[in-house]
């Protein structure tokens, strides 16, 4: 698997974090599991336009499914982001009291100002494998260590890594497609939606996705079959169809 590599410098992500430190505690990390409880993770896919009538209970939304969900009517309980580029904070523009903004430390500060007198915690984002996050929290926020939060390429799993920080094992995905709908790949507008396409064949099925969605498909592969969850995937979309076919796989 390639190394992933920020979109920002060492330097430039520093600063986002000094800045975020100075005005917003760390998350409250749970030291115990829940055990046969579930939470809703919902990411910004396009099956979501079908999905989100199903959702209930515990909501995670993650990117451009904070705002999609609160025009339906629902309120988030948590709010996870991690990407440090501008055009992110762009995509959060109705907060809600009700809901925790469980931030990485590296988001782009024109977050904070959205989030001002909100309840908003941090997480340190392990970035590659350089220790630079690691090394920068010793230097500057000796307490961060604990708040230190590793994952993969997309912030889906992060936020499931994230909800493990709170104790949840049990995750429903909504939303998490990692492929296209006809010319969309996510359920409503995105100020970036320039990436190059590729087209994957699966189980006699011609799905659209995007190098970068083929590698996170590889990621979440990964999580399914190492780590100690149950994950149940919501709606039609190329990650659905393979998350089905392992399981059958595993039944036989």
């Amino acid at each position: 698997m390639p190394e992933m590599i920020g979109v920002l410098s060492n330097e430039e992500r520093a600063k986002h974090m000094a800045e975020a430190i100075k005005r917003f505690p760390l998350i409250a990390r749970r030291e115990f599991k829940r055990p046969g409880e579930s939470i809703s993770i919902v990411g910004y896919g396009p099956s979501l336009e079908k999905t989100w009538p199903l959702i209930r209970g515990k909501v995670m939304t993650v990117s451009g499914a904070h705002d999609y969900l609160v025009d339906k009517g629902i309120t988030p309980t948590w709010h996870v982001d991690c990407d440090p580029r501008q055009h992110k904070a762009e995509m959060l523009n109705k907060p809600q009291k009700a809901t925790t903004y469980l931030m990485a430390s590296c988001c782009h500060p024109d977050f904070w100002d959205k989030l001002q007198g909100h309840e908003v915690q941090l997480w340190h984002l392990i970035n590659g494998n350089d220790n630079s996050t690691e090394n920068w929290v010793k230097k500057n926020q000796q307490g961060g260590l604990r708040a230190m939060v590793g994952g993969d390429s997309t912030v889906g799993q992060r936020a499931m890594n994230v909800a493990a920080v709170l104790g949840y094992r049990k995750f429903d995905l909504y939303g998490i497609d990692f492929s296209f709908k006809g010319m969309d790949k996510h359920a409503g507008p995105h100020p970036n939606n320039k990436q190059p396409e590729a087209l994957v064949k699966f189980n006699q099925r011609l799905y659209k996705t995007t190098p970068q969605m083929m590698q996170a498909i590889i990621e979440m592969k990964r999580f399914i079959a190492h780590y100690d969850v149950e994950i149940t995937f919501h709606g039609d979309g190329l990650m659905q169809a393979i998350a089905a076919s392992m399981k059958e796989k595993r039944k036989s």
